[in-house]
């Protein structure tokens, strides 16, 4: 498919990439959440992901309009982009050589990319994950008493906190391997519920904001610990401190969970959009 009035630029440096963004990250720092969160990583520690890349998709006039980031072993990830625009892409990278493992983003784009790609290489596809993004537009309500009590984890706790962002990890598919949550804690943006007798019993941390924006992730209660609140409570205490510190919250739940996704909602979380993610086979 042949570009229209938008045009392409690629980098592989994460702080070229990092200056690109910037104006998207201002006008939709929601929806670019994980490209800048990716990008902040990457530049604090290059190490991270080998042979990344980043496409900016510009106007006429040299304006930013759509994003997009591949990070192996990850898909390509559509952080804002219209269906053409993604359709455009497809198009552009298929004129070079080199394989995808399959794509996610927002999802009317995430599945023009598909459209384009996965015919051209003879390929299927297979959705791997629909998640609902949410926003927080209001203080977030506690509506039920949860036994126990808030605190942010300490480096005392990383132990605990890797082990449960691995089950966390793995619990949801996710390729490559599971984040270490020390920079995190490092930040004072990992928190846990503990329970009455001071045992931690669920955790979850908050990106560094974006724009104004933190992504609440990671949130994980032990299988034999639920049923209890203990979710609730530290997503409403965490989020409730990111709010006072004057960040704007949002958060990505699997919509094939009735429970988390209820859960979020009963917070006062609001459903504001659909990504996912797609395998090429």
């Amino acid at each position: 498919m042949p570009l229209t009035s938008t045009t392409f630029t690629c980098t592989a440096d994460p702080a070229e990439a990092r200056e690109w963004v910037a104006p998207l990250v201002s006008r939709e720092p929601m929806w670019l959440s994980v490209t800048a969160s990716n990008i902040e990583a990457l530049v604090g520690d290059p190490s991270r992901c080998e042979n990344p890349r980043w496409w900016v998709g510009r106007d006429e006039h040299g304006g930013a309009v759509a994003a997009f980031m591949h990070t192996p072993p990850h898909p390509l990830h559509v952080g804002l982009a219209t269906a053409e625009q993604a359709c455009n892409l497809a198009g552009l990278l298929l004129s070079e050589p080199g394989s995808l493992p399959g794509v996610g983003g927002i999802r009317i784009a995430a599945e023009a990319f598909a459209a384009e790609w996965a015919p051209s290489r003879d390929l299927a596809v297979q959705t791997q994950m629909e998640l609902g993004v949410y926003d927080l537009p209001v203080r977030p309500r506690l509506r039920f008493a949860v036994p126990g009590r808030y605190r942010r984890a300490t480096v005392d706790d990383l132990g605990v906190t890797d082990g449960w962002a691995r089950d966390f990890h793995a619990a949801v598919e996710a390729t490559g391997a599971a984040p270490s949550t020390g920079r995190y804690i490092d930040a004072g943006r990992v928190g846990l519920w503990e329970d009455e007798s001071g045992q931690p019993v669920s955790m979850a941390y908050a990106s560094v904001a974006s724009g104004g924006v933190t992504r609440v992730s990671g949130v994980w209660t032990p299988p034999e610990r639920r049923g209890h609140g203990y979710a609730s409570g530290v997503v409403a205490a965490l989020s409730a401190e990111r709010m006072d510190d004057g960040e704007q919250c949002m958060l990505y739940t699997d919509l094939a969970n009735p429970t988390s996704n209820g859960i979020y909602q009963a917070l006062g979380y609001r459903r504001i959009g659909d990504s996912i993610t797609l395998a090429f086979q």
